[in-house]
């Protein structure tokens, strides 16, 4: 049977509309796909290093500023030593030395939690050097990026000081897409294929700039790292602060 004219009218209308509605399901399921992708990228970097603490090494990074930042792991124990002082943590203690008028002085206090917490972290770019960014930054930092919507994210490869590492170049991220990413902005971070920090370039969380590439690695450690300077005079105290020549 043949259809009146605007019946068949009315059909093709509908066919166009049923079509226009499958292209833009596919387009909506193509953007959630692209954004779990995204979120299980940064993830599994994150996830990476964050095991770095098992590891041990000595890494040579190169600063912004031209300067070197050195970090020493042997687990427990590790140490960031740059041009003011260096910054050790134990199983048992945290110190933070520094030189005044030619004097070496560390404030010591006690590591309640046994390892490194983001808070303690933020003072180490004091010693090691300004845009200096340590593991378990840069992992709040990947990880406030998993959780943000609309953000672009690009993986490429390289090798870095010898390593093969795995980047991730973030973009797009809104300042007000999630609670803890604030002031997370664009940023590219590499891993390496081992969990350690090899690159990161890019605003942190407290949004100050950070740019570190590694230049050395070694798979061995020197344990003197893990000690105060020699003649260094020894201040207890109940939290850490900022000294004079690393603030």
């Amino acid at each position: 049977m043949t259809l009146p004219r605007i019946a068949r009218g009315s059909v093709t209308a509908c066919a166009a509309v049923a079509l226009a509605a499958t292209a833009l399901g596919c387009g909506v399921i193509s953007r959630v796909k692209q954004a779990a992708d995204n979120i299980t990228t940064v993830g599994e970097l994150a996830k990476k290093l964050g095991n770095s603490d098992k590891l041990t090494f000595t890494a040579e990074y190169k600063l912004s500023d031209g300067s070197t930042a050195t970090v020493v792991q042997q687990p427990p124990d590790a140490a960031y030593l740059g041009k003011d002082g260096r910054f050790i943590v134990t199983a048992d203690s945290l110190y933070l030395c520094g030189t005044t008028d030619g004097k070496v002085s560390c404030q010591k206090s006690e590591n309640t939690t046994g390892q490194l917490d983001a808070g303690d972290a933020g003072l180490i770019p004091g010693v090691a050097g300004a845009g200096f960014v340590s593991a378990p930054v840069a992992v709040a930092v990947l990880t406030a990026a998993s959780l943000a919507p609309g953000a672009t994210v690009a993986k490429t490869t390289r090798k870095i000081a010898g390593q093969d590492s795995t980047c991730v170049k973030v973009s797009g991220i809104k300042t007000d897409a999630s609670p803890g990413t604030a002031d997370v902005k664009d940023f590219t971070a590499c891993v390496t294929d081992g969990g350690l920090l090899a690159s990161f370039a890019g605003t942190l969380t407290d949004g100050t700039n950070a740019s570190i590439e590694l230049t050395r690695y070694s798979g061995s450690a020197d344990v003197a790292a893990f000690a105060p300077p020699a003649g260094a005079q020894i201040v207890d105290v109940e939290t850490l602060q900022p000294s004079p020549s690393s603030s």
